[in-house]
């Protein structure tokens, strides 16, 4: 068997797998991002110092709304795919913007948007994720959701689920996507959008409990403890009150709480809901399109950067951050 030490990488599924002097765990993919600029023709692209999307600068792009030629949606496709290998493996830094970019109309200012997340690959190709040796915090799972967050940009009207669930301080399972919903099993109602924040915060926690629970029977079936029951965190007070059935959640009478995802979140043997400050709450980085200095804290706290390494030249077209915050647009 390839073993891995320190001397001896392994290669996996394009991911690069390291072991450092101190005994982390280090998981990359460099090559697979080299292949991946190489095919689009962007290997000579300058790298960028903003995030891979902003809300400023993806309003600008769709501005050229004039429609792709087939040719040019087939590209823009391949692009998509290649951002979503990342996003789904070693470059949590691009999951939000991907997932918005798969949803977006095929026009000319998608080139625009899929150039400038090249821009971001280029200057993060070295990037990954990292368990660190002397980590043994264990699980911790966070739940958060921004509510039609994307409406003034794109239009969008349904909110954003995000989860993140780490073991020992790493990412191993994160996850970003618009909510769909229904109000009952009991009627032939249209798909409804969440209604207030503390509805699209109940709608992502039931996601996020889905998602730890597979986790957890995978941990115990490689012999990983897992807590019981599982603790995750959250950050919206009137979603707490919905869960705990201890609020008056007057935006979510419409939710039939016979149902069996909402037993489940409230089924205490289950799980448990822990409040925690907004601004610690992991999975806001897959909620939501953040400005630069909030994009580079949360992406740093959660992800892979080499140690020593330089912040590359700006970009020619890179938005100035005192132009921008996640709210401003």
């Amino acid at each position: 068997r390839n073993r891995l030490t320190q001397d001896n990488d392994i290669d996996y599924l394009s991911m690069e797998l390291s072991l450092s002097k101190q005994g982390d765990i280090i998981i990359t993919n460099y090559s697979k991002c080299e292949k991946m600029l190489e095919d689009a023709g962007m290997a000579a692209c300058l790298p960028t110092i903003m995030p891979p999307m902003t809300k400023q600068s993806l309003k600008s792009d769709l501005e050229n709304s004039a429609e792709l030629s087939d040719e040019e949606n087939t590209a823009r496709l391949g692009d998509n795919g290649r951002f979503g290998w990342l996003a789904q493996t070693t470059h949590l830094g691009l999951a939000v913007s991907t997932s918005i970019a798969q949803g977006l109309p095929a026009v000319q200012g998608t080139k625009d948007v899929s150039a400038m997340m090249y821009q971001w690959v280029q200057a993060h190709k070295n990037d990954g994720l990292i368990s660190k040796a002397d980590d043994i915090s264990g699980f911790s799972i966070s739940t958060d959701a921004d509510w039609a967050g994307m409406h003034s940009v794109t239009g969008e009207v349904r909110s954003r689920t995000g989860v993140m669930i780490c073991y020992n301080g790493m990412p191993i399972l994160w996850y970003t996507g618009l909510q769909k919903t229904i109000a009952s099993q009991w009627t032939n109602e249209d798909e409804a959008i969440a209604t207030s924040s503390g509805n699209a915060e109940t709608l992502a926690a039931s996601e996020t409990l889905v998602r730890a629970l597979s986790a957890t029977y995978v941990a115990h079936e490689i012999g990983i403890e897992v807590p019981q029951p599982i603790q995750i965190e959250i950050d919206a007070n009137a979603a707490l009150g919905f869960l705990n059935n201890s609020g008056s959640p007057s935006r979510m009478k419409h939710i039939d709480i016979r149902k069996g995802w909402i037993q489940q979140l409230r089924d205490r043997s289950i799980a448990e809901f822990i409040k925690v400050d907004g601004k610690l709450i992991a999975a806001n980085f897959m909620t939501k399109l953040l400005n630069r200095v909030e994009f580079d804290q949360e992406y740093k706290r959660l992800a892979y950067i080499p140690e020593g390494q330089e912040d590359p030249p700006v970009a020619e077209d890179a938005v100035p951050e005192s132009l921008e915050t996640s709210e401003q647009v």
